[in-house]
C-alpha cells in the first residue's frame, strides 16, 4: 500500500443525513431504530427516547464463509450468549426480541467482519419500542 494511504478508512465515509449510520459503526450501549427500507443502516437515538433496539455487544467474525447462510449462523452463534445473559437481567416484558446485524458475503470479502448483537423491544421495525436504556 502507498505510505499516504489512510489507515482509518471510517474517516473517509461521510455520515449520512438524518443520523443514519452503517450498523458496524454502532458501539455497545448505542440505541437505534432500524429501517426495512435501508438494510444495514441504523438511526441512532437517545436511549431515553423510544427506540427499536440497543447494542449489547460487538463481535468479529473470523473464518472463511462463502454463503450468507454461513455468515448468518456464525453471527447468531457469536451473539447467543451475550444476548441471553443481558436479556436475563432486564425487567419482565422489557425485551421481546433480538437483532443480529452482520455483513453479507460481498461485505465480508471486502473486510467487514463486524457483528452487532442487540436486544429489541420487539422483533422488527415499527413494533413495540424500548423506552429507556437496558439495565
Amino acid at each position: 500500500m502507498p505510505t499516504d494511504f489512510p489507515t482509518d478508512l471510517d474517516s473517509l465515509i461521510p455520515t449520512p443525513a438524518g443520523g443514519d449510520v452503517p450498523y458496524y459503526r454502532l458501539k455497545a450501549g448505542d440505541c437505534f431504530n432500524v429501517s426495512a427500507g435501508k438494510p444495514g443502516q441504523a438511526s441512532k437515538k437517545a436511549c431515553g427516547t423510544p427506540h427499536d433496539a440497543e447494542v449489547v455487544e460487538l463481535a468479529l467474525l473470523k473464518g472463511s464463509y462463502t454463503t450468507n447462510t454461513q455468515l448468518k449462523k456464525a453471527a447468531a452463534d457469536l451473539c447467543r450468549r451475550p444476548l441471553e445473559r443481558k436479556a436475563r437481567s432486564q425487567p419482565s416484558a422489557t425485551v421481546r426480541g433480538t437483532l443480529v446485524q452482520y455483513p453479507n458475503t460481498s461485505g465480508y470479502r471486502t473486510g467487514i467482519a463486524d457483528v452487532a448483537c442487540s436486544l429489541a423491544g420487539d422483533s422488527g421495525a415499527g413494533k413495540r419500542k424500548l423506552t429507556g436504556p437496558l439495565s
